[in-house]
């Protein structure tokens, strides 16, 4: 019976044998070029991470002050509040009353306004943070 393949089984597993020591040196070679590499990435993502985590805590750092601030208006706010019915049970007529009112409602808007600006200007700090925390976290180029 005549065989398919002119080839012995010796030049067959020499065939094998080389196709597997090129295979060894192209994987040991992939793999040194991978652990070259893998140095300045490490440092890379530990540097991320560590920038990262100064950004979430410089952002907490504003929130927790904005929201500080908030509070304590609220609490003004509430106060403001609670004295209009004391000045409206007081009030001995009509006019008395719409002038307690009256008052209450002008201390009202004016903080009404005071917040918008507060508001706008805590904008504008989440903003500059944000902004400055991604420019420190970008990564810096050397050439």
């Amino acid at each position: 019976m005549p065989q398919d393949n002119p080839r012995s089984d010796t030049q067959r597993s020499e065939t094998t044998r080389g196709e597997s020591a090129r295979s060894e040196r192209s994987r040991s070679e992939r793999l040194s070029i991978a652990s070259a590499m893998s140095a300045p990435f490490g440092e890379i993502g530990a540097r991320s991470v560590t920038a990262g985590f100064r950004a979430q805590q410089k952002m907490l750092d504003v929130l927790s002050d904005i929201s500080r601030e908030w509070l304590t208006r609220a609490t003004a706010e509430a106060e403001l509040a609670f004295r209009l019915p004391n000045k409206l049970t007081s009030a001995r007529s009509v006019p008395d009353a719409f002038s307690a009112y009256r008052e209450w409602f002008d201390e009202w808007v004016s903080m009404f306004g005071e917040d918008t600006l507060r508001f706008v200007s805590d904008g504008g700090k989440l903003m500059d943070t944000g902004v400055r925390c991604f420019a420190e976290a970008a990564p810096v180029e050397t050439n």
